[in-house]
């Protein structure tokens, strides 16, 4: 298949699979079938939760329901077919992205008119804001800060090039909202079932009112900003301008280094930065183009020989990540708490998306083919064994580099819908800009 047949096959996974009932894109389904997940289907995950809980270490309280596995990132995945909707739109004019486009932008939407109803400006993660089979407590209270990103940058680039009059109005309400809900909540919020706050020394890899990783410094801030773009709120800029000229004298926006279980923040810093230094005031504040090139130095060395990415590793001072020799974690962004050094395909498309910012930037001449590179190898990768996506898209080659639950006791195939949204934001960021 060529790349244009994978993204009408991808396109049609997104809407017709993983698209229910009520708009929301969901994160995992069955694989190679690709049908919503049910309690069957996680038993596995039950013993995991009871052998974790008897042994003390933490887990998400309901990390083994259906209305976890498929919505934990519901948000993340709709948002980011927006965005790719956008490119797409941007890149065709079609009608058909435009429709597509409106779709994503309901999905997006979704779960803060849902949280909404509990507190004005609260965005939850979707499986706190859910109806019918999936419904949560109503007195569930969690978010996360990508839930502080993720809409507000997918709502931006609808908002400038393809919102009505009325659509601009809600997305500004909205976004309004949800900036000063974390000003009024003074930076706290329920995640993991436990109590977290942004600045403070719960929050790995943070150490005491500091911040050393430039995706948590920034998720806020650009929430704040594009909030003003669309409000003209000046608080929300003088509070913006305040965390982020914090975030840069507390070493906060800098490349991280040390052990890391989520290469695919990687494109999200490089995506904030290039936000901060093409769209704002700020572009003067610190040099955003050294940033996001250090990103996509790093990003470099995570291609393996097959081409496909890890998904996780440690942060070397030189710039470049090393692969994990496969060991317990302490933190939960590793997979199961578990350092592996197995290829991801879904971190392989986001490192495929910062490939084509890279090009677009004109920072490397060579990006947009080894992002066109990436993509194809993804596609036959889904094409060729969607079995071999298990749980969070990793591809266990051997056991050692699986968690030691999955060794004797494997998890139920997976189909990651976050692979294919990350894919179809790179293929039409690239068709935008020319390199496909």
């Amino acid at each position: 298949m060529t790349l244009e047949e994978y993204e009408v096959s991808f396109n049609h996974i997104v809407l017709d699979d993983a698209m229910d009932e009520y708009g929301l894109i969901r994160h995992q389904l069955t694989s190679p079938d690709r049908k919503p997940l049910t309690d069957e289907h996680l038993q596995q995950d039950r013993d995991e939760d009871n052998r974790r809980k008897a042994a003390g270490q933490k887990r998400h309280p309901l990390a083994a329901t259906p209305a976890y596995v498929m919505y934990e990132d519901a948000n993340y995945v709709g948002n980011r077919y927006l965005n790719a909707q956008v490119w797409r739109s941007l890149a065709t004019g079609s009608s058909g992205a435009r429709d597509d486009a409106r779709r994503a932008y309901e999905a997006s939407l979704y779960p803060y008119r849902e949280g909404t109803k509990k507190e004005k400006g609260y965005w939850p993660k979707p499986y706190g804001a859910l109806k019918g089979d999936y419904a949560i407590d109503k007195n569930y209270t969690e978010t996360s800060l990508d839930q502080a990103y993720s809409p507000v940058i997918a709502l931006w680039r609808y908002y400038q090039h393809l919102a009505d009059e009325s659509e601009k109005k809600e997305i500004e309400e909205a976004l309004h909202a949800h900036a000063h809900w974390w000003i009024s909540h003074d930076y706290n919020y329920d995640y993991l079932g436990e109590k977290w706050n942004i600045f403070d020394s719960n929050m790995p890899p943070f150490t005491a009112n500091k911040i050393s990783s430039p995706s948590e410094a920034l998720k806020i801030p650009i929430g704040m900003h594009i909030a003003y773009q669309v409000s003209g709120d000046k608080k929300l800029l003088d509070e913006c301008v305040r965390i982020v000229r914090k975030g840069i004298a507390d070493g906060g926006v800098q490349m991280h280094r040390g052990p890391r279980g989520e290469i695919k923040e990687l494109y999200h810093w490089a995506e904030i930065c290039d936000y901060f230094m093409r769209e704002t005031e700020l572009c003067h504040e610190t040099d955003w183009s050294n940033m996001i090139e250090d990103c996509w130095r790093a990003a470099k060395s995570t291609v393996q020989e097959d081409g496909l990415c890890i998904g996780m590793g440690n942060f070397m001072d030189d710039g470049r990540i090393e692969k994990y020799e496969p060991g317990p974690a302490d933190s939960v962004d590793h997979y199961n708490y578990w350092k592996t050094d197995a290829r991801h395909p879904a971190s392989t498309v986001q490192m495929a998306c910062l490939a084509m910012l890279i090009q677009e930037l004109g920072y490397d001449d060579e990006a947009g083919s080894m992002g066109k590179e990436l993509l194809s190898n993804v596609a036959e990768t889904l094409a060729d064994d969607y079995k071999a996506l298990h749980v969070d898209e990793y591809i266990y080659t051997n056991r050692e580099q699986m968690p030691p639950s999955h060794r004797d006791n494997p998890p139920t195939p997976i189909f990651a819908t976050r692979t294919v949204v990350f894919w179809l934001d790179a293929y039409w960021r690239g068709k935008l800009h020319g390199v496909l």
